[in-house]
């Protein structure tokens, strides 16, 4: 899909998962609605959502993922907490069971609005593992965001591994962000290395005309 079109995607499944779909707080484990920031938070959440989508494709039906669980759109995890993905899955129509048999195929719509649901979770999870994300632009966010999306649950972020990354990147020196992250062992292993080439890429260009925290 060309980067116009899912933005458009993004931006009009952002509205529909904003005034419609609940997601649960990791705490109460109640449904609530997502709570965004501002503008600047939204616009960020579209650059993860696309950065996600590039590496994980869209599936209509529930697949084995490569990192060995149960998934279905872009990479959405059916085996993690399954109580809370349940609820989500409820909260746009859908039953778990039949999605995860791969009984129910999932429609464009509802595929994106997974796939915010996991951008807004990511960059939750990273925020809580790097103090500084808020001063970086959208694009270093949405490198950072899809790392801790191959980790999964926020105490499995690499940070020890990412730290020096995550420093160039503050001081604004992507070019050598990039250089870090390559030599990271998380861009070492296999199931990685097409994320690692793309995050470089996007690491090399840096914010380019984006101001920090902002799009």
């Amino acid at each position: 899909m060309a980067r116009g079109n899912i933005q458009l995607v993004v931006l009009v499944a952002l509205c529909a998962v904003m005034f419609s779909a609940p997601v649960i707080s990791a705490r109460s484990h109640h449904l609530r609605r997502p709570s965004f920031r501002g503008s600047e938070e939204v616009m960020c959440l579209g650059s993860v959502a696309e950065l996600l989508s590039q590496h994980e494709l869209r599936h209509h039906k529930a697949y084995d993922h490569k990192c060995g669980f149960r998934a279905i759109g872009c990479g959405y995890n059916l085996d993690e907490n399954q109580d809370q993905r349940r609820k989500e899955l409820e909260s746009i129509g859908l039953d778990f069971d039949r999605v995860y048999k791969g009984e129910k195929e999932l429609n464009s719509m509802q595929i994106t609005e997974l796939l915010l649901l996991d951008a807004k979770r990511a960059l939750d999870r990273v925020g809580e593992n790097i103090q500084r994300l808020d001063q970086f632009c959208c694009s270093m966010k949405a490198v950072f965001a899809d790392i801790q999306h191959t980790a999964g649950s926020t105490d499995k972020f690499p940070r020890d591994d990412v730290n020096e990354v995550i420093e160039r990147v503050a001081n604004e020196d992507y070019r050598k962000a990039a250089d870090e992250l390559e030599r990271t062992e998380w861009c070492s292993k296999s199931d990685n290395k097409m994320r690692c080439e793309h995050n470089l890429d996007v690491l090399e260009r840096g914010c380019q005309t984006h101001s920090r925290g902002q799009c």
